[in-house]
């Protein structure tokens, strides 16, 4: 099977992250490949960060990249 990898650059994204994550989890079904995300957050300021740890508990993923900004 193939592997389709998703990257998803992630700033303050709060609010989207869930939306985005629902809808594509009702439609992977309908693609022929296994499906992987991979968040990069970018330095988020909002609570982005933990609902990206929050997802990958849920899913037993990997673990979301984390770009610190100085």
């Amino acid at each position: 099977m193939e592997l389709l990898s998703i990257v998803v650059p992630c700033f303050n994204e709060e609010a989207t992250i869930p939306i985005f994550y629902d809808t594509v989890e009702k439609i992977k079904g309908q693609i022929d490949a296994e499906v992987e995300y991979c968040f990069v957050d970018d330095g988020s300021k909002d609570n982005t960060l933990a609902i990206l740890r929050d997802l990958n508990k849920k899913s037993g993923g990997g673990s979301p990249l984390h770009f610190f900004l100085s």
